[in-house]
């Protein structure tokens, strides 16, 4: 059985570098007591350590593009997208913004020359209101 989520202590940060090592040594462990909204610890019914987290704050950039522009204009405009991004997300203290792209591979070309780089899939939940 499964207990609930209780919030996240210093002293677990110990076993959750252990486990994170063992299944993820090639990602980076984020720090889960900085820069994090709270962290969490889920454990079984005998104290284990099942899964740790947290939730951080996160940035998407949403950008609505006219495709008919040529390719310069276009490509100066996501620059300068970017640009106003960055600005900001650092003024919010974000360390990350996320650009998700359907169905054009032109745009994440130009992502990823502009300093963006692949990060894994990612997957999304509705929050209730």
């Amino acid at each position: 059985m499964i207990k609930k989520a209780r919030a996240l202590k210093k002293e677990d940060m110990e076993k959750i570098r252990e486990i994170h090592n063992e299944f993820n040594p090639n990602l980076e462990l984020p720090d889960f007591m900085t820069g994090f909204y709270c962290g969490f610890v889920i454990e079984d019914d005998s104290g284990e350590m099942v899964v740790a987290g947290g939730l951080r704050p996160s940035a998407e950039i949403i950008l609505v593009s006219d495709l008919d522009r040529n390719k310069v204009t276009l490509t100066k405009a996501l620059l300068e997208a970017r640009n106003a991004s960055l600005y900001v997300g650092k003024r919010f203290g974000l360390d990350e913004i996320v650009a998700f792209v359907r169905d054009n591979d032109r745009f994440v070309v130009q992502l990823l020359r502009q300093g963006f780089h692949i990060r894994s899939q990612a997957l999304a939940i509705k929050v209730p209101k």
